[in-house]
């Protein structure tokens, strides 16, 4: 009987509650070489939507960036499961009007609806800038900064010499991609920052256990969290939706908050 009471807890849990607990994290992150113009940018970075249906998750995210005021969005893939709907792109919508920026790349999911260039046009119809193995600059008072994004790297979509082909080589960069298994490609073009999402964080997790599985040649290498390759940062968000089945245990959705700081400014 306490199995069973225990085991309906858990699915409880797992199925009705932890999937709605919307994590915000925060993070500082210095930089010797960040612009000066940029100086406390702040950047909210969602990931991983698979949008099936707009629940309180979906307020919450919207209500977590009306707060934080992120001078940038960004969207580090699957926005989908299988099929675009129109409540995702009203979502979408909601959330490019929350920056002055918001800025995207595809997901493997994404390349699962039936027409990839509908994706791309419906996406980019919402307001937000779809880059797909392109970049695109933004400038304040004659300082420049580079945001990049890539293709899906997890399917073999993503184009890094495509990709940087129009960044100086001494610009400062921040590269979006999906999947974090493209950290040691990434690191050889010196981006300051990558930032992915895909894992999930395992969205399954069992305490004292590794993440019951992580679709990533790294295995849980880059679960979740930031990391130090090189020269280059890497976070890795949990994302806000669920692939496969609806549940989260241990590995709640979450928005990343990160702002960035010049070290010449101390």
């Amino acid at each position: 009987m306490i199995f069973i009471i225990v085991t309906t807890a858990i699915l409880i849990y797992a199925f009705l509650i932890e999937p709605y607990l919307l994590s915000v994290t925060h993070l500082n992150l210095y930089f010797n070489d960040l612009p000066l113009n940029f100086e406390n940018i702040k950047i909210a970075q969602i990931s991983d939507i698979h949008f099936t249906r707009f629940t309180r998750l979906h307020y919450k995210v919207l209500d977590t960036l009306a707060k934080e005021k992120p001078d940038i969005t960004v969207i580090t893939g699957d926005f989908v499961n299988e099929s675009l709907k129109i409540t995702c792109k009203d979502f979408c919508k909601s959330i490019a009007e929350k920056s002055k920026y918001t800025l995207a790349v595809p997901g493997n999911w994404d390349h699962k609806v039936n027409d990839f260039s509908y994706f791309i046009k419906s996406i980019s119809e919402t307001g937000i800038s779809l880059l797909v193995n392109s970049s695109t600059v933004l400038s304040k008072n004659g300082d420049r900064i580079f945001i990049a994004g890539t293709d899906d790297p997890y399917r073999k979509y993503a184009d890094l010499k495509k990709t940087f082909r129009n960044i100086p080589q001494d610009a400062f960069v921040i590269l979006l991609a999906h999947c974090p298994d493209i950290i040691y490609d990434a690191t050889k073009y010196k981006p300051q920052l990558v930032l992915s999402g895909h894992t999930h964080g395992g969205q399954v997790k069992i305490p004292f256990i590794k993440a019951l599985y992580v679709p990533s040649k790294f295995g849980t290498r880059f679960l979740c969290g930031l990391f130090k390759i090189k020269n280059s940062y890497l976070y890795v968000n949990r994302g806000i939706g669920t692939s496969h089945l609806p549940i989260r245990f241990f590995s709640p959705p979450e928005i990343t908050v990160i702002t960035l700081h010049s070290k010449k400014s101390f």
